[in-house]
């Protein structure tokens, strides 16, 4: 019986040491390398713990540094980088920035050093109005946060390979946040889509149309054996296609874009195109009245478009955007007539 008892007194011993061992080392790890019992809020409560943690590819712990910048006299305005950090072997500290600003209406239109092409980017409307591309996105804030300097808008530029219905609901999330903290949040909270939409894949530009198009210029002398566009045809009130280095055309309906665009500041009258009157910020970013709905048209072109200005057959730029919403403002019920 007393080598019985021995034996049993050992192996709760060796149990309790080996639990006193464990339990610390499994607290570290949680501690460490999840976000287990972790912040619940970072950037100053605008952003969930658990929404950043979905967004990132692996598992760390949350933090936000600094958390957002200085003060600003726009209660919108704000900047904060959240990072997911784990000392497990092999890996590596991942980044989030979020941060809230005023653009023109058309800022997905007409800044593409910025903003993604709007061909590649995953348009979505209805509880909530935004777009994501493959590692960045916007939401735009309730329309009650517009102001005479223009739309507010929550941009996230997130880890490559993250989920992008992730980063919509981030967004999303955030930008309630932050018209609350500004007193604009209007009625109902927006809500993120449960699902986007696949970006299409670029593909030749095929011989004798442009965009989907046979009436469509290209916009060049010739269409080049290299080139390739992007053509994002969808059901929603969002057209986008981009010919690879050349040009990017849009075209939208979109009722919380156009209302943002039409508050801009330097929003005014336009000369005609393709016989239109149109209102916009300049001769190629321009908003029509197509069949009592109103209709934005932009095109940007690229350097394969400007440095074949001087070769013959290739189209003036006022006459390229002349024609684009001449045949493409047919599938939208534009008409001059």
């Amino acid at each position: 019986m007393t080598d019985k008892s021995n034996r049993a007194r050992l192996g709760r011993r060796g149990i309790a040491v080996a639990l006193a061992i464990v339990l610390p080392a499994a607290g570290v790890h949680v501690w460490l390398n999840t976000n287990l019992f972790g912040r619940e809020d970072v950037c100053a409560g605008l952003v969930s713990g658990d929404a950043a943690e979905s967004v990132f590819a692996g598992s760390g712990r949350i933090s936000d540094g600094d958390g957002t910048d200085g003060p600003s006299s726009d209660r919108i305005a704000f900047t904060c980088t959240v990072e997911s950090s784990s000392f497990l072997p092999g890996s590596d500290t991942e980044h989030l920035r979020i941060s809230a600003a005023r653009e023109r209406g058309d800022f997905p239109f007409s800044d593409h050093g910025r903003w993604p092409s709007p061909a590649s980017v995953s348009f979505f409307s209805g509880g909530a109005t935004g777009g994501v591309g493959s590692d960045h996105g916007w939401v735009l804030l309730p329309e009650a946060c517009t102001t005479a300097d223009g739309p507010a808008v929550i941009e996230g530029y997130a880890p490559e390979g993250s989920d992008p219905v992730e980063l919509a609901r981030l967004l999303t999330e955030a930008a309630n946040r932050t018209a609350e903290r500004a007193d604009c949040a209007g009625g109902e909270p927006l809500t993120a889509p449960d699902s986007l939409d696949t970006a299409p894949d670029p593909r030749a530009v095929p011989s004798g149309a442009v965009c989907g198009s046979a009436d469509l210029m290209f916009p060049g002398p010739t269409p080049r054996p290299q080139a390739r566009e992007r053509v994002r045809e969808s059901a929603g009130p969002t057209w986008a296609c981009e010919v690879s280095d050349h040009a990017t055309y849009a075209v939208s309906q979109e009722p919380r874009l156009l209302a943002g665009i039409r508050s801009s500041p330097r929003f005014a009258e336009q000369p005609r195109v393709a016989g239109l009157p149109v209102s916009g910020f300049d001769a190629r970013h321009v908003v029509a009245d197509c069949g009592g709905t109103p209709t934005y048209f932009s095109v940007d072109v690229g350097p394969g478009y400007t440095s074949a200005l001087e070769e013959a057959g290739a189209p003036r730029l006022g006459a390229l955007f002349d024609n684009f919403v001449d045949v493409i403002g047919e599938r939208f019920d534009c008409d001059a007539r």
